[in-house]
This record gives C-alpha cells, sequence and structure tokens, in this order.
C-alpha cells in the first residue's frame, strides 16, 4: 500500500481573518494573494509581532514556523509611514495611528501612559491620534502611569475610578449600591462618548471597555419572570 502523505497547513491572522497557506516558506505576495488583497501592489502589509511592526514587500520570503502568534495588517497604499515607539522602529500604513492601536499593537499595559515626545511630552488621551505625515519621525514613549482619576457618568451620577478599564461586572456595582439579584435578573450596559475607534456601543458579560474621561454609561436591570 502507497503511504499516504498528508500536506500541513499554516494559518496566518491577516486583518483579523484565518487565512491558510500549503508552504511555510511564503512571499509578502502570496500572503497577500491568500488573504485577496489584489493586486497585491496596492497593498502595504503590516507584520505586528513582539511589540514592533514592520512592512513586508512584494519579494520578501518569511518563515512562518518562527513568527509564533504574529499577527498581519493591511492597508491599501502605496506608501509605508514609520514612527518609533519606546525606541523600536514601527511601520504603519496609513497617514494616521490611533493611541488603542499602539497600545495594542506596541503591548503596552494598561498602568502605563503613552508620551508623544514631538509636543512637548504630551500625555496620549485614548481617543488620540498619532499623525505620521509630519517632517521626520515621530517618537512615541511609555511610562509607568501616576495615580489616574477618570471622571465618568453612570445612570447620570457621576464616579471617578482609577482604572483605565472597567468590566460588565465593575459598571454594574457602580450603577447598584445593592444590585438587584436572582435567576431571573437580566443586566443591560451600553455607553457613549467612548475612545474614538469604539465611541459607543453595549458590554455583556465578561466583557471590559477602555476609559475616557467624559464618558457615559447607562446600566439597567430586568427581571424576567
Amino acid at each position: 500500500m502507497a503511504d499516504l502523505i498528508c500536506e500541513a497547513s499554516f494559518e496566518l491572522d491577516v486583518d483579523a481573518r484565518k487565512i491558510s497557506v500549503d508552504d511555510p516558506k511564503v512571499t509578502g505576495r502570496q500572503i497577500r494573494s491568500a488573504a485577496g488583497l489584489n493586486p497585491a501592489s496596492s497593498y502595504v502589509l503590516i507584520l505586528i509581532d513582539d511589540g514592533g511592526a514592520q512592512s513586508i514587500g512584494l519579494d520578501r520570503e518569511l518563515d512562518l514556523t518562527t513568527l509564533g502568534d504574529a499577527v498581519f495588517r493591511s492597508f491599501k497604499s502605496d506608501r509605508v509611514f514609520s514612527l518609533t515607539l519606546n525606541e523600536r522602529g514601527f511601520a504603519w500604513g496609513a497617514p494616521e495611528i490611533s493611541e488603542p492601536e499602539l497600545r495594542e499593537y506596541g503591548q503596552i499595559p494598561d498602568d502605563h501612559e503613552l508620551i508623544l515626545d514631538s509636543q512637548g511630552d504630551r500625555v496620549l488621551e485614548p481617543d488620540d491620534t498619532v499623525n505620521l505625515k509630519r517632517k521626520g519621525v515621530e517618537r512615541v514613549l511609555s511610562r509607568q502611569a501616576e495615580e489616574l482619576e477618570i471622571c465618568i457618568i453612570v445612570n447620570a451620577r457621576q464616579k471617578t475610578i482609577k482604572v483605565r478599564r472597567l468590566t460588565f461586572e465593575k459598571l454594574i456595582a457602580l450603577a447598584f449600591a445593592n444590585p438587584p439579584t436572582g435567576e431571573n435578573i437580566c443586566f443591560t450596559v451600553t455607553y457613549r462618548n467612548g475612545p474614538r475607534n469604539r465611541p459607543e456601543g453595549s458590554l455583556v458579560e465578561g466583557d471590559r471597555v477602555r476609559i475616557k474621561k467624559g464618558m457615559v454609561f447607562n446600566v439597567t436591570s430586568t427581571d424576567k419572570s
């Protein structure tokens, strides 16, 4: 009986979509094609790995067995923009990058703040963006934040919190001194005036949301019995 040959496939994360390729060694052009980014030359492909980001050219070959949990972002563009994040080169495919994107892709913890060096060590807020079209390379640094005091509104009452993210459960606790209980009790949490990348929305059990000054939350309970 002839031996069966099983071809392994390799999975990539491109724009939060799972893309499969058969060969562990692929070029930037092949990744674009597998992700449906055609024509390939119309797209910038950014590899985000270990807190950094680099542009992947059409003919550059990558060994997928060495990339681990790396992800890719694509941009329909013919230009690569640059900045430094904590003294490391960081490439991007758009003329702006948001504070949440810098924090997420740069692996910046919640208890650190991001500082824009070109504007006198200005602290970036959750809805800020960094303009990458300016002359020269923007420098962004992170540092341990001082004790936070962020004012938000929960059910029409002002609350001062000291963390950058709130969970669904914590918002219920902020809304009700004694939350109603019972197997038929259901909570609804909605918000507005949030960060630019997610200015409004709703939360369900287990969710959490990044906080900015002036966010407004509405927390209601319903008895389904």
